[in-house]
């Protein structure tokens, strides 16, 4: 089935005018209100397309069972160590991998490359390349810097990509923040647009965020007065429409922690391994509760959202780190290994869980030209390229024009085959043919095989042709 939306306002459409046709491969479609008199209710849950992932963050090194994460039925977990994925039969699975700006390229391509080839023979899914490098802490204690990061994403997607396509590239989870005096922290708005303007959305296959909800509910409004919240989300996703990336955002990291005076522990601002955490606070209701309306906020009004991962586990295990350390009180599971509340109802709420499958989309100039019957020559029409909102992979599109014959302008179109993401050009070739004035439609048909299904669609224009000298 086909949906073909035009869009008219927004970010994107100040930087260019684009039309995005959609090919959803799912079993139910989520129409969009188009025609006149149709109804703009919002509809059931059960009948929007699924897309969204549920995952949680399970450390190494605890005593804590695996069997866990199929306890909360999650079908994803984040894990550390690569030793971990034995864990975790018939989930998918992403794996962190650090990196750091190297003193020595060739040594670190060897190394990674060294790296890639051990994860591509394991069963893990996708790869996250670092985490929160916008942090100095995480950036090897030097002033973050999107542009250097950028340079790292594209060595790393590169290398993954020639080793192992399968692998799902994921860009490291930016932390929501504001920027620093001393920019150890870079807010995250700033850095993404660093990153975009830099050409970093052809580097990953889907963007990784940490929409945190600090101490406020996952509806809140980002451009309030506390812009730090889960629907950030919302900010950052018309960066990337504004830089024309039609990608999937994975959340993965995010949250809320529990105030550990309920469990007796008590912690304040001025514990080390607290400060700055304290007004972050939440009961373990609130916890609960604010995790899974997260789950379902973005089911109903992020169709572009992928996997979601909660943090954590299993922090509370990590006898090794404080008590009061903030890590810990994020955690699914008590002190004791006993559930949470949070546990508990991330369990038992409704799952809307992707089928994993690609949502193409065509975002196409308007195609429309005009030739001349007293010079003609090969004309450039427009271009559209081939972008996948629904879940990563690795694909490849036929681009076949329609020639209609009878005195029709010849199209032609470069490439002929096309990788999600690639511009194809669209051209009108009047040479050599016999033209009659007018206008002539023109079709462009783009054809793919998903799983054996094949999917295709027809991008459309026009073509009018005159008696009257120009362009020659």
């Amino acid at each position: 089935m086909i949906t073909i939306l035009r869009r008219t306002g927004g970010a994107l459409a100040a930087r260019r005018t684009r039309r995005l046709y959609h090919v959803f491969l799912c079993t139910a479609l989520l129409m969009a209100a188009l025609a006149p008199g149709a109804s703009t209710a919002q509809p059931a849950p059960q009948d929007i397309p699924p897309h969204l992932g549920y995952g949680v963050h399970f450390g190494p090194n605890t005593n804590v069972s695996p069997a866990r994460v199929n306890e909360l039925g999650m079908d994803w977990v984040k894990i550390y160590e690569l030793g971990q994925v034995g864990l975790f039969p018939g989930r998918r699975i992403l794996l962190r991998v650090d990196v750091a700006w190297p003193d020595n390229w060739s040594q670190f391509r060897a190394d990674f490359t060294q790296r890639i080839r051990a994860i591509a023979g394991t069963s893990v899914e996708a790869v996250e390349i670092h985490n929160e490098p916008n942090l100095r802490h995480e950036w090897g204690g030097r002033t973050p810097n999107a542009w250097q990061y950028t340079q790292l994403l594209r060595v790393t997607y590169t290398i993954t990509k020639s080793i192992a396509p399968r692998l799902i590239v994921v860009s490291g989870g930016l932390a929501p923040t504001v920027t620093t005096p001393d920019r150890s922290a870079i807010s995250d708005l700033e850095y993404a647009e660093e990153m975009f303007a830099n050409g970093a959305g052809q580097w990953f296959d889907a963007f990784g965020y940490h929409p945190y909800g600090y101490n406020l509910p996952p509806e809140a409004d980002p451009f309030q007065s506390q812009p730090l919240v889960f629907r950030r989300t919302e900010r950052i996703r018309a960066l990337m429409e504004e830089y024309g990336i039609q990608k999937q955002i994975w959340m993965t990291e995010f949250g809320w922690m529990r105030d550990p005076g309920e469990e007796g522990v008590m912690c304040s601002d001025n514990d080390p391994s607290f400060h700055g955490f304290a007004w972050m606070r939440v009961s373990g209701e609130a916890q609960a509760d604010y995790l899974v309306r997260a789950f379902q906020y973005a089911h109903e009004n992020w169709p572009w959202a992928g996997p979601m991962f909660v943090w954590n586990m299993n922090w509370q295990q990590m006898n090794w780190i404080e008590p009061c350390n903030h890590m810990r009180w994020f955690s699914l599971l008590r002190p004791s290994g006993e559930p949470t509340l949070a546990f508990r109802r991330l369990a038992g709420m409704t799952h809307y869980r992707s089928d994993y499958l690609p949502r193409l989309t065509l975002a196409a100039d308007p195609l429309a030209g005009q030739v001349s019957l007293l010079c003609p020559e090969r004309q450039l029409l427009g271009a559209f390229s081939v972008e996948n909102l629904g879940y990563p992979m690795t694909l490849e599109v036929s681009i076949q024009p329609v020639n209609l014959g009878g005195g029709a302008p010849f199209i032609e179109v470069e490439p002929a085959r096309a990788r999600v993401g690639q511009k194809v050009q669209v051209f009108v070739n009047p040479e050599g043919l016999t033209l009659v004035p007018g206008q002539y439609p023109l079709y462009v048909n783009v054809r793919a095989t998903v799983n054996g299904q094949p999917l295709s669609l027809t991008v459309q224009g026009s073509v009018t042709v005159w008696h009257d000298e120009f362009g020659c």
